[in-house]
């Protein structure tokens, strides 16, 4: 099995080679002058792709979405619904949850 690294780790262990070699009176220009992905490589290990940037939302977002996430379950439990406009309802749950955007196709429809 292939060894896997994030970029940070390969530069950690980029570093920590080129002290090694300095304390043991070793060759550690060679490894000095590689950039972290060239280390990887040399090492036999894959570069992970840098994580997605986490999308944070502030508490009043968070309370915001979980209001609607209310409506539409007091919504979805009305028992006057159809088996498709649960269903209808259950994807928008799902979506708002998922941090989608709504479609407003669904609901253009919905009225027509």
């Amino acid at each position: 099995m292939a060894k896997v690294w994030t970029l940070g780790q390969a530069e950690t262990k980029r570093r920590q080679a080129v002290e090694l070699l300095a304390r043991i009176g070793g060759d550690s220009g060679k490894f000095e002058e590689m950039s972290a992905q060239a280390y990887a490589q040399s090492r036999g290990a894959e570069l992970l792709p840098n994580p997605a940037r986490r999308n944070t939302l502030t508490k009043n977002e968070i309370v915001e979405t979980l209001d609607q996430a209310a409506d539409l379950v007091e919504e979805a439990l009305d028992p006057e619904l159809t088996r498709e406009e649960l269903v209808g309802k259950v994807k928008e749950l799902s979506d708002l949850i998922a941090g989608e955007e709504p479609d407003d196709d669904d609901e253009d429809e919905a009225e027509e």
